[in-house]
C-alpha cells in the first residue's frame, strides 16, 4: 500500500489570529513496502506529515493518497476512520497512551473499538504482544508495573494489534537506554523484512543509514532534498548548512578523505560499509 502527498500544504489555526503555516506544497511519495526515513529540526513540519498519514488532521491545500483512499480538505471525519486501521501511528513516547487495567486488555482495546469480538481481540493482542517480545506471564499484569521499554512494547504491540499495513514511528526510541533503542531498532527492522512499510521520523542520522531506503528532508515545511540515504549523506555541506549532521562513519570517512584518503563508491554512511571499503582499499 503506497502512500502519495500531492501539493499538500497544512495551517494551524487556520483563520484565527494565531494561525501558522506548517507545510508548503509538498510532493512526497511513500513506496509499498519501503522503509522510509523523515528528517529535520523541530518544526520542519515532520510531525505534521505523520497526522496526515494517518488522517488525524487533514490538508488545508492539496490531497493525501492512502491505498485506494484519497483525503482532501473537505473530507469527512467518519470517512477518514478507515485510515487508522491501514496506517498505525506510534507516537514518541507511545507508552504515555496505556490505559487499561491489564496488558492484554490494553493491546485488545483497538481490535475490539473496529468491531473484533472479545475472544478474536485477545486472539490478535496475544499474537502481537509475542511479536514485540513481552511474555506470557505479563499479559495478566497492569501495564503500569512494568518497566519504561515493556510499557513501550506494549503500546507498540497495541497499534499491530489493528494489523495496518503501514507503521508509522515518531522518534520511537527517544528515552530509552542504548540496549532498549536497539532492540526496538531490530523489532522494526523485522517488521519491515516481513512486508510491513514503515515510516520513521528521527534525529539519529545513523538509524537512518542503517535502516531506511528512502529519505526525505524537510526543512521550515518545505521538501529541501529526498533520495536514497547513500546519496543524501555525500552532500556534507548542504546537511551541515541545516544542521542535521551525517552518520558517524560519513565523518569518519570524511577526515580521511581529508587526509588523501580515497573512496571509489562515495563516503561510506555506515559502519558497515566503511569496514567493506577499507578493507577493498
Amino acid at each position: 500500500m503506497g502512500i502519495t502527498l500531492q501539493q499538500v500544504s497544512y495551517t494551524y489555526q487556520k483563520d484565527t489570529p494565531f494561525e501558522g503555516q506548517a507545510l508548503f506544497d509538498v510532493d512526497m511519495t511513500i513506496e509499498d513496502g519501503s522503509y522510509t526515513a523523515l528528517i529535520g529540526h523541530t518544526g520542519s513540519g515532520k510531525s505534521t506529515i505523520l497526522q496526515l498519514l494517518n488522517g488525524l488532521i487533514k490538508p488545508t491545500k492539496g490531497q493525501v493518497l492512502i491505498d485506494d483512499f484519497t483525503i482532501t480538505p473537505d473530507s469527512k471525519d467518519k470517512a477518514i476512520k478507515q485510515v487508522r486501521q491501514k496506517v498505525g501511528l506510534v507516537f514518541q513516547f507511545a507508552e504515555s497512551q496505556l490505559f487499561e487495567e491489564t496488558v492484554l486488555k490494553d493491546v485488545a482495546f483497538g481490535p475490539q473499538n473496529f468491531g473484533r469480538s472479545q475472544e478474536e481481540a485477545e486472539q490478535i493482542a496475544r499474537e502481537k504482544l509475542t511479536i514485540v517480545g513481552i511474555s506470557e506471564d505479563l499479559f495478566m499484569r497492569s501495564p503500569f508495573e512494568l518497566s519504561g521499554g515493556q510499557m513501550r512494547r506494549v503500546a507498540i504491540a497495541g497499534i499491530l494489534a489493528m494489523e495496518p499495513k503501514v507503521l508509522v514511528l515518531d522518534e520511537p526510541t527517544a528515552g530509552l537506554d542504548p540496549a532498549g533503542r536497539r532492540e526496538l531498532m531490530h523489532l522494526f527492522k523485522e517488521l519491515h523484512q516481513a512486508g510491513m512499510t514503515i515510516v520513521l521520523v528521527t534525529h539519529l542520522m545513523d538509524d537512518v543509514a542503517d535502516f531506511a531506503d528512502q529519505v526525505y528532508v524537510l526543512e521550515k515545511g518545505s521538501l529541501v532534498k529526498s533520495g536514497q540515504p547513500h546519496q543524501v549523506f555525500q552532500d556534507l555541506g548542504f546537511m551541515e548548512a541545516i544542521q542535521l549532521g551525517v552518520p558517524k562513519a560519513t565523518r569518519f570517512a570524511k577526515g580521511l578523505v581529508d587526509q588523501g584518503y580515497s573512496f571509489d563508491k562515495g563516503l561510506p554512511i555506515s559502519l558497515s560499509e566503511l569496514r567493506e571499503a577499507l578493507q577493498d582499499g
